[in-house]
Formats: structure tokens, sequence, C-alpha cells
């Protein structure tokens, strides 16, 4: 029914989780992270297939949620950017080791990158702190 719903809305795209590959990142250490979020705002299969080679090369997925859990606090613009990403960065660590990097990776779909405009009351409080 879900499914249903949503195709009523919009096509949906018949790709499936397993076909999402590394991606190559031209930084490394906290730069890659940056590189990251900065991909969500842009173009979402790639930012998620960068996830999955950071993770798959030494980047502690940790880096990432941290970077992702600010991302919430400054480009959140409703109730659900909130819930959906912290149920995600709440759950990446209770999944087993082979399926985290794949499921922190899929959940750029559904979550805000540093691109993204910062949410009215970032922007209301960074003006009040101008004046």
């Amino acid at each position: 029914m879900f499914r249903d719903s949503a195709q009523g809305r919009g096509s949906l795209n018949d790709r499936t989780f397993d076909e999402l590959q590394p991606q190559a990142l031209a930084q490394k250490g906290p730069a890659a992270v940056d590189e990251i979020m900065a991909d969500i705002s842009r173009d979402r299969t790639h930012a998620a297939g960068k996830i999955l080679s950071f993770a798959s090369n030494g980047g502690n997925g940790h880096e990432v949620i941290d970077a992702a859990r600010r991302m919430i606090f400054l480009k959140g613009r409703n109730a659900h950017d909130d819930k959906f990403s912290s149920a995600v960065l709440e759950d990446y660590r209770h999944l087993s080791p082979a399926w985290r990097n794949q499921f922190l990776a899929l959940s750029v779909y559904n979550r805000k990158g540093s691109g993204d405009r910062d949410s009215d009351f970032v922007e209301r409080t960074r003006a009040a702190l101008d004046t």
C-alpha cells in the first residue's frame, strides 16, 4: 500500500539497494566527510557511494553520523527531517557490521546536505546575532 501511494505521487526509481556502488572520494579524513555532506545536496546516489567507499577504506561511520547530526540541526525544516535522521543515526550501531555501511549510505536519500538552505530558525538566530 505504501509503494502504491508513493507511485501515485510520482514515478519511483526501479533501482534496488544492492546496486549501490562505492564512489571515489577526492578528499581524505574529515575533508572527505565534508565532501560527502556537500554531495548529499547535489547528487544523493553519488554521496551514498562515497559513504560506502569512505567506510570500506577505514573511515569511521561515526564521523559521518556526527556530520549528519549537525545537518539535522542546521538544515532540518520539519519534524520528519528530525525523526528520520535520528532513527537512522541511532539504529546504525545496532546493525550487524555487514549491513551498517550500506544502511548509512542509503539514508542519504532522505537527509539534508551542507548545500541545503538553513532552517528558518537558524536564519533568524544568525540574523539576531548579527544585529
